[in-house]
């Protein structure tokens, strides 16, 4: 991690934008970006965390960001330990239904799980969370690969994550003395 310097005066709100169960639990890297850039247009730095296998999604992401919204990219640089530790950091965490959702729960963070072929009822991060996902007649298929077109996780939109996340930001802010 070093060389990788986060701002602990502003709000940090952590992404894994990857899932080790197969692409179709990955929200769109597009739809990562614009939340990001939109948080970052707040004054909030976003970092991105994961295994090493993630680090596509990760340029993807960084790749579909405006010029000066980037975001501090940790993507297999940390260990488990360490990335407990920065989850703790966080203001709120944005994941697909993976081991860093759960972390980030279990260290007290407020997660927005995007959930798409995996069920909710099975593996949603236990406490109070923001469940996101889109309704659709196919899930949960529990497929590591659509064969369709990945509707349920095309289908939420950047601005419901986002909502979900300011939410827990100004809520998070209401609650400090």
């Amino acid at each position: 991690m070093a060389g990788s310097a986060v701002d602990r005066s502003v709000p940090l709100v952590g992404f894994a934008p990857g899932a080790a169960y197969g692409h179709a639990k990955r929200w769109p890297p597009d739809r990562v970006a614009q939340v990001v850039s939109r948080l970052h247009a707040r004054g909030v730095t976003c970092v991105l965390v994961g295994a090493g296998g993630d680090r596509d999604a990760g340029r993807e992401i960084e790749s579909a960001l405006p010029a000066g919204s980037r975001p501090v990219n940790l993507i297999g640089r940390t260990d488990l330990r360490l990335l407990a530790g920065l989850l703790a950091s966080c203001q709120a965490f944005v994941s697909n239904d993976s081991g860093a959702m759960h972390l980030a729960a279990a260290v007290g963070v407020p997660v927005a799980a995007i959930f798409g072929p995996t069920d909710e009822r099975v593996t949603a991060p236990l406490g109070d969370h923001d469940v996101i996902l889109h309704h659709v007649f196919c899930r949960p298929c529990m497929l590591r690969d659509c064969p369709i077109d990945h509707r349920c996780m095309r289908r939420i939109s950047a601005e419901t994550v986002f909502d979900a996340v300011v939410r827990r930001l100004e809520s998070g802010r209401l609650a400090q003395p």
